[in-house]
């Protein structure tokens, strides 16, 4: 299966620098599609029954890095 390439673009920046706002003027521009690693993290935390919903609460909940290995 053989066809262009697709872009990606990383967004980062600190809390509350407007990444969401940033990311959110890409896909009313360019129709893209945004997937916000914090956003994913937190639905994997209220899955009833989750693998990593624990560990990704503890990190949340202190304010530290979730580990690479679940991101």
């Amino acid at each position: 299966m053989s066809g262009p390439k697709p872009y990606v673009v990383f967004v980062l920046g600190p809390p509350g620098s407007g990444k969401g706002t940033q990311c959110q003027k890409l896909v009313e521009k360019f129709g893209y599609k945004h997937l916000s690693a914090g956003d994913l993290l937190r639905q994997e935390q209220g899955t009833p029954g989750s693998q990593f919903g624990e560990v990704i609460d503890h990190h949340i909940r202190n304010g530290t890095i979730v580990p690479v290995e679940i991101t």
